[in-house]
């Protein structure tokens, strides 16, 4: 059966953050906010969490998120792009394992970029943050419950020191990959995850357990 390979998308699937603060900035911007420091917290929070920490009231969140959605549907493929060798890899890895996403992105966006990027890559499982979903040991509560797997036959597979403690919190393990949006300095706590620094070892990590 194999193991569930659960990946974060932001920096782990695809190279986002262009697209993400472009959108972002312009969407927020035509209700008059000035969004300053979105980059640190891509993937961490939610868009709507990302809001209302630079002060958009509630009432402004659904129109700003609608103009946002609408801004990265039509544009992402300008500016963002599937990690080098990550397409190659997961079809490969879906040979022994299955393959999911948790994402705090929006489904549609979710599904399309998926679509786009990985068009010959079956994810059985996405969750994504429109769910809903709080934060992402929910949604990674959600696969696991859903899988009915192991949870030691889980990993997470994220840029993020928080979504390695999010594994850790969810009793999963995980893969911290080096090559996205989070740093070495950011883990402040200790876990037992595993480390990889491209694609491609990401899949001689998972082929020798099959």
């Amino acid at each position: 059966m194999g193991l569930l390979l659960i990946f974060d998308m932001d920096g782990t699937l695809i190279d986002s953050e262009q697209s993400i603060v472009r959108c972002f900035r312009e969407s927020a911007g035509r209700l008059g906010y000035n969004i300053e420091n979105a980059s640190r917290y891509i993937g961490v929070l939610k868009l709507t969490q990302i809001l209302s920490k630079n002060g958009v009231p509630d009432r402004d969140l659904p129109e700003i998120m609608k103009l946002y959605v609408q801004c990265y549907l039509n544009t992402f493929m300008e500016d963002t792009w599937p990690i080098q060798n990550s397409q190659i890899v997961l079809e490969k890895l879906q040979e022994y394992h299955q393959l999911g996403i948790l994402t705090l992105k929006n489904l549609n966006l979710t599904l399309e970029i998926a679509k786009q990027f990985f068009p010959r890559v079956k994810f059985r499982y996405v969750v994504c943050g429109d769910r809903p979903i709080e934060n992402k040991v929910e949604g990674l509560k959600i696969i696991i419950n859903e899988s009915g797997m192991d949870p030691g036959s889980i990993y997470y597979i994220g840029d993020r020191a928080s979504d390695v403690k999010s594994a850790d919190e969810a009793g999963i393990k995980s893969v911290w990959v080096s090559f996205g949006l989070g740093k070495k300095s950011d883990f402040d706590f200790r876990s037992h995850y595993r480390t990889a620094n491209s694609y491609d070892e990401l899949l001689e990590m998972f082929t020798s357990r099959t």
